[in-house]
């Protein structure tokens, strides 16, 4: 290895105090992990790219959701917006010599909420007032993925029944199939890279106003499903 001579090590060094004169971190730093607003799957959007609380598509769904439990579903959304925010900004403040247990914790905080945020701005995106029929571009592909759109309501329903958090088929784009999968909690259950296509919160705090059983929501929201808006979703990453 070559020795460095000792005007690159005074080189170093000024460039190591400049540094800290400007209050510039250097090794532990967490890094800025920001993007660009222009770009992305939800460029545009109000959300989770530009950490602002979406608003609700529909005041209220008749015959499937009331505004009553839709407003109190999306005060739940907007907590978790700013628990996002919160957990971003500690990042961004946490001192280099900072605990291990510490910033672990911040990082799992930060993840949780980030797809807690994302998932349920998916969920309310995909409902949709009165019954949509899929588009014959998406009937193709549940044939194709799912057997059929009938195997495919059959297994997306069990999966909502059986989970504690949320039911969602995913498309994954690394073998090109399509997934029904069960998330106990908001960072488990999903095939990692994997996109969302439908969403489903199967919390009580989805449907307990309006439901007593989960079983007469989770037939609703396939009821109200908004086929349009999987088709565009799957468009956008389809073998991407």
């Amino acid at each position: 290895m070559r020795r460095l001579s000792r005007r690159e090590l005074l080189a170093a060094a000024t460039v190591v105090s400049a540094g800290a004169a400007l209050g510039i971190r250097t090794a532990g730093a967490v890094p800025r992990e920001s993007g660009l607003t222009s770009e992305g799957l939800l460029a545009g959007q109000a959300g989770f790219q530009p950490r602002t609380a979406m608003a609700l598509p529909y005041a209220e769904l008749p015959e499937f959701l009331s505004a009553g439990q839709l407003a109190a579903h999306h005060a739940e959304y907007v907590r978790l917006v700013a628990a996002l925010k919160t957990a971003e900004d500690a990042l961004a403040g946490l001192a280099d010599d900072a605990e291990p247990a510490r910033y672990a914790s911040l990082r799992r905080a930060q993840v949780s909420a980030a797809n807690a945020v994302l998932l349920h701005e998916f969920y309310f995106r995909n409902l949709a007032p009165r019954p949509v029929a899929p588009p014959r571009y998406i009937e193709s592909h549940v044939r194709e993925h799912m057997g059929s759109l009938v195997r495919w309501t059959a297994d997306f329903t069990r999966c909502a029944l059986a989970a504690e958090r949320w039911a969602v088929l995913v498309y994954d784009p690394y073998d090109d199939r399509w997934n029904d999968a069960i998330m106990n909690t908001d960072d488990d259950g999903v095939w990692l890279g994997a996109n969302p296509l439908v969403v489903c919160d199967v919390s009580e705090h989805a449907y307990a106003r309006d439901y007593s059983r989960r079983e007469e929501y989770v037939t609703k929201f396939v009821q109200h499903l908004d086929w349009e808006e999987v088709a565009r979703r799957y468009k956008r990453v389809d073998r991407m």
